[in-house]
């Protein structure tokens, strides 16, 4: 990948594993040092990650859709659906989510500048895409100017919204805010995601990793992934590491084609992941 030297798939897995449970750049290269004796940059590492979460992402996406016992999903007929925002610079990122209510699992997503009927129809039709179905009911804690028409666009009359309006800080919709709180711990402490493009990747990493790495007390110790398909983690761990062979083996696919590594032209996302 032109950085002078290779890492193998279990490496790449560490850094995103310790990445993705809070650890800093600067305290991640430490201790990859410390266990591997690799002298590896804080911009290297973050360019690791940066390449390799699009590729998992593309993975997952395929054999999604293409099926087969791994990825024979079985989600619940009440979905729930969000927003929450993240500073990026002087603007912020907006988060869109819908989740399955049986099993957690994050099944559509849009990441950008604002909330509109567009940006959630998209979130919506990428739920569908995923569950390939469409939920019975559709929970959401207000803004039905935009989800209501955005329902019906990306899922259908045969959906019914519900709307469970907050009456105290968290509201009633009250499960979807605490997946909401995950995330915005982890990226709140960034201070600032700073460039669209890179912060867009490690926002999607981090809903890769809530649904199929980070195991939840709340799901006894499963993750969403595994409640949905009934079954243990692949090779029997909680890590990025059968997704990056999920990857691996992907782009073995597609003869070789690889995507381009984002450029950091300046070192202000190494410095705001270093919170």
């Amino acid at each position: 990948m032109g950085y002078g030297y290779s890492l193998t798939l279990h490496q790449i897995a560490y850094l995103l594993d310790h990445f993705y449970a809070g650890v800093s750049l600067r305290k991640l290269k430490r201790l990859f040092r410390a266990l591997y004796g690799i002298p590896i940059s804080e911009a290297t590492i973050l360019r690791r990650i940066l390449y390799w979460i699009p590729l998992v992402d593309d993975a997952l996406a395929y054999n999604i859709e293409k099926g087969g016992d791994n990825f024979d999903f079985k989600f619940g007929d009440i979905w729930e659906t969000d927003e929450t925002f993240f500073p990026m610079g002087q603007s912020e990122l907006a988060l869109m989510i819908t989740r399955d209510l049986k099993t957690a699992f994050i099944v559509g997503r849009n990441i950008g500048p604002s909330v509109t009927i567009e940006a959630v129809t998209v979130e919506f039709r990428n739920a569908k895409a995923t569950a390939k179905k469409s939920p019975a009911e559709l929970r959401c804690d207000g803004l039905t100017r935009v989800y209501e028409p955005a329902r019906k666009a990306g899922f259908g009359a045969e959906t019914k919204l519900s709307v469970f309006m907050k009456d105290d800080k968290r509201g009633k919709n009250s499960s979807i805010e605490g997946c909401n709180s995950v995330f915005k711990a982890r990226f709140n402490s960034m201070k600032s995601l700073h460039s669209k493009e890179k912060s867009h990747i490690i926002v999607t990493g981090a809903i890769i990793n809530y649904n199929f790495v980070d195991p939840s007390p709340s799901l006894n110790g499963m993750t969403p992934a595994e409640v949905a398909l009934s079954k243990v983690p692949i090779d029997g761990v909680h890590s990025w590491l059968p997704l990056l062979k999920l990857a691996s083996e992907q782009l073995k696919l597609v003869k070789g084609k690889r995507r381009e590594t984002p450029k950091l032209k300046d070192s202000t996302l190494v410095r705001f992941l270093n919170w």
